[in-house]
Parts: C-alpha cells; structure tokens; sequence
C-alpha cells in the first residue's frame, strides 16, 4: 500500500447518507473531508451542527449536509 492509498475514500466511493441514523466522527468526518478530531473539537465549542447523544457529539444525515453546503449554526444559549 502507497501513502496515497490510505486516508479516507474519496466522496464518490462513500455510500449513500440515511436518514434513519446518527453517525460518529469517524463516520462523518470523510463527507466533511475533515478529521474526526476537527469535528469533535468543533461540536465542543458549539461551532458546528450536531447532536448530544448523553456527552457524544453525533451527526445526522441533515447535520452533514448543512456543514457540507455551509449553512451558518446558531449556537445554543449556555446553560447556567
């Protein structure tokens, strides 16, 4: 295996998002094309879209898209 093989596939090769289901970091990360570690930080200052599932950040099927095409995401007013 050459350093270019590895990393994640590219989009085309990815299969289809479903919308019955929360995807980790490391499930989101490739259609983001961003690291997992990229998203988790940005889910813990609030500055991407994302759900709490107890203390894990996980993404839907929307989340992803709306990342993708750059919608802009209203934080969450803090809780005191």
């Amino acid at each position: 295996m050459t350093i270019t093989e590895t990393g994640p596939p590219p989009v085309a090769e990815l299969p289809p998002l479903s919308d019955d289901r929360l995807y980790t970091a490391e499930e989101a990360a490739p259609y983001v094309k961003v690291t997992a570690r990229f998203l988790k930080r940005a889910a813990g200052s609030d500055t991407i879209q994302h759900v709490r599932v107890g203390r894990f950040p996980r993404w839907s099927a929307q989340n992803i898209r709306d990342i993708v095409a750059g919608v802009p995401h209203r934080p969450r007013p803090r809780r005191r």
